[in-house]
């Protein structure tokens, strides 16, 4: 069959056509919106709420930031989520005030306040400081003070590092020179001794770099509230409720906190990671590679309510509880028991990702060596190596503090799957309903014919 070129030039324009029309701006819409900084139990995550959407979702007894806004919103298809579009609008009602009011009808009028927060490293991953008032306009000081000594100690030391190479390059000079000359062994061992030292010298450690970011002091409606449903609404500053800020705020709680799961990481998948959220999940395995474990805490929330919090226009189950991983347990240890084998106790170390050289073009994980192949580089992860091999049938887990207490649901349980000796039986009753299909079509075929 031949296609002939008025076709081909039909194709095509359509093609064209269609083009533009699937890589067009999406259509956006004039919005009142409240743009929410809320606490997430691990992070701060900044969402908005729509002006038709019917409530504002944030966890209770932790400090939440609202703002009002006046902005562009449009739906993305791609994600199936709303977006705003800050850039083209961004009007912030600042000058005005919030009413609150409890479910008792009981109100208060919330002023905004100036606020900044940042998470300071430290032996936990989460360690957030919050400051109010003057107290945000002291830490930010503070901290732009701190940036500045650590830029001058940069600059200090770039210039005695420029310093110390000039120096050392006219020894080396003074060196080749007296060589020249003829100088004496003596003498040049003075001069090369004393270009050891300054090499030994050197000029020390860099500064090193700050470990937090404090962000710029801003305004907001600050929340922290106990757990309950609420409604709020915006007043101008001459107290006329603004249309369109009417919403239902629900605050909720974790219903179960510090509970214990797992990250399990294959060492042969070690990107494909698992986890185990309750004692009762057997793990099971086919004994071909070790496994690395990583312990962390998790908080429970109503599924609804957590999705909700993080983007208000997610979707949620209301009547499902679900894990939320905070982060990992310090200073830990986990006890290994195996059937026949006494039991093992193992601490956590750093382990570095290594790519397998040749054409496999595979993964291996091998114990941190700061000191030699992996000096200047970070360890890939901290975590627990677990041995597995096809002997042991069962392996548990028990996950306990430095002073060897157990955490309450810190067991876990691995099973190893071998492979089956009868494999030939499975196969064999696997045929035998074919086999019976295939002689009733036969005997079925005789008795027509």
């Amino acid at each position: 069959m031949r296609i002939s070129r008025i076709g081909l030039y039909v194709c095509f324009s359509s093609l064209l056509w269609a083009l533009p029309l699937s890589a067009q701006a999406p259509e956006t819409t004039e919005n009142l919106v409240y743009s929410v900084g809320a606490f997430d139990g691990k992070d701060y995550s900044g969402t908005f709420v729509r002006e038709d959407a019917d409530a504002i979702y944030l966890i209770g007894n932790v400090e939440n930031f609202l703002n009002v806004r006046k902005t562009r919103i449009y739906f993305w298809p791609i994600t199936q989520e709303w977006k705003a579009d800050y850039e083209t609008l961004n009007v912030n009602f600042i000058d005005g005030t919030i009413e609150l009011t409890d479910k008792n009808n009981k109100k208060q009028i919330l002023e905004p306040v100036d606020y900044t927060y940042y998470n300071y490293p430290g032996e936990y991953e989460i360690n957030w400081k919050v400051f109010i008032g003057e107290a945000a306009q002291q830490e930010y000081a503070k901290y732009e003070k701190a940036m500045a000594d650590y830029w001058k100690a940069v600059e200090a030391y770039r210039e005695a590092g420029m310093k110390w190479e000039m120096e050392f390059n006219a020894m080396i000079k003074e060196i080749t020179q007296a060589r020249e000359r003829g100088a004496k062994k003596a003498v040049l061992d003075v001069m090369i001794d004393k270009l050891t030292k300054q090499q030994e010298k050197g000029v020390g450690d860099p500064p090193a770099r700050l470990s937090y970011y404090v962000r710029p002091v801003d305004k907001a409606y600050l929340f922290k509230l106990p757990p309950g449903e609420y409604k709020l609404r915006y007043l101008t500053k001459d107290g006329e409720v603004m249309e369109g800020s009417n919403k239902r705020l629900v605050v909720h709680s974790k219903r179960r906190e510090n509970g214990i799961g797992y990250e399990i990481i294959p060492a042969d998948k070690w990107t494909r990671r698992q986890l185990s959220q309750t004692p009762s999940s057997v793990l099971y395995v086919n004994g071909n590679t070790d496994l690395y474990v990583q312990p962390f805490y998790q908080d429970e929330f109503n599924d609804l309510f957590y999705q909700k919090t993080i983007r208000n226009d997610a979707m949620g189950n209301p009547d499902i509880m679900t894990w939320i991983k905070i982060q990992q347990v310090p200073k830990t240890r986990i006890e290994i028991i195996h059937p026949k084998k006494e039991t093992e106790s193992i601490v956590e170390a750093p382990y570095y990702v290594e790519q397998i050289k040749g054409s496999a073009l595979g993964y291996k994980i091998v114990p941190f060596d700061p000191e030699g192949k992996h000096k200047d580089r970070e360890p890939s992860l901290m975590a627990f190596h677990i041995p597995v091999s096809s002997d042991a049938r069962t392996i548990e887990l028990k996950l306990q503090d430095k002073d060897g207490k157990a955490l309450p649901s810190g067991e876990r349980q691995i099973r190893v799957i071998s492979k089956s000796g009868l494999w030939y039986l499975s196969l064999i009753l696997a045929f035998i309903p074919i086999g019976v299909m295939v002689v009733v079509l036969i005997l079925r075929a005789r008795r027509y014919s």
